[in-house]
């Protein structure tokens, strides 16, 4: 048996323990609504398999992506400040997803994925042009091909996608036929939606049919 030397099992305690008091910490700030709290706090964890992690990336993660759709509320006046709050909630959840554990259940990939994918599609939507916003929707269609994998009993991952492969053919990013086939095919294949996921599936499948058309892609 390879016993673990005293110092460095103190340290790894003590650092389980500080890590435990941010956890909580975190919880309190969120049942107050602290969101602007929550995003100055840094997380230095990364896991893998560290559930101390996942919940405090998520927290903060969560805190961001919600402080990013409220700046771009109309009336707001912070319109600038949306596209680093999605940076932060996109880095946060990024995290939570390499800290969670190995096989991840299906439940808790896909709501983690939910929160990454709408973070990273956020952000893209804020890019000022389309070469900032190439990288930043390919990153979103591998992600979202990623949740197709670690949920496949979700819908969010073909959502996602497909919204990608719109995109792609709307910034004209590439041939747009060939991308809205794509699209096309992600939401036709995709598993039954939830309440929340439904109206806007089926809004991307009109949109879809639509460039469709317009561009006269074969059928």
């Amino acid at each position: 048996m390879r016993l673990t030397p005293l110092p460095l099992l103190a340290a790894a305690l003590a650092l389980t323990a500080c890590a435990v008091r941010d956890l909580d910490r975190l919880k309190d700030l969120n049942a107050q609504g602290a969101l602007e709290a929550i995003a100055a706090t840094r997380v230095e964890c990364a896991g893998p398999n560290d559930p101390v992690c996942l919940q405090a990336r998520e927290i903060v993660a969560n805190a961001c992506l919600r402080l990013g759709t409220a700046a771009l509320a109309p009336g707001a006046g912070q319109a600038a400040e949306a596209a680093a709050r999605f940076e932060c909630a996109v880095a946060n959840y990024r995290a939570a997803l390499a800290a969670a554990p190995r096989p991840l259940p299906e439940a808790e990939a896909a709501r983690l994925y939910a929160g990454y994918l709408l973070a990273l599609r956020e952000r893209r939507d804020q890019a000022r042009s389309a070469g900032e916003a190439a990288p930043l929707n390919a990153a979103l269609a591998a992600e979202a091909e990623a949740a197709r994998r670690a949920a496949p009993r979700s819908a969010i991952g073909a959502y996602y996608g497909a919204s990608a492969a719109f995109a792609e053919a709307a910034l004209g990013l590439g041939p747009p036929c060939p991308a809205l086939a794509r699209a096309a095919d992600l939401l036709a294949g995709s598993p039954s939606p939830d309440a929340r996921l439904a109206p806007l599936i089926n809004a991307l499948a009109r949109a879809v049919a639509t460039e469709r058309r317009r561009h006269a892609c074969p059928a």
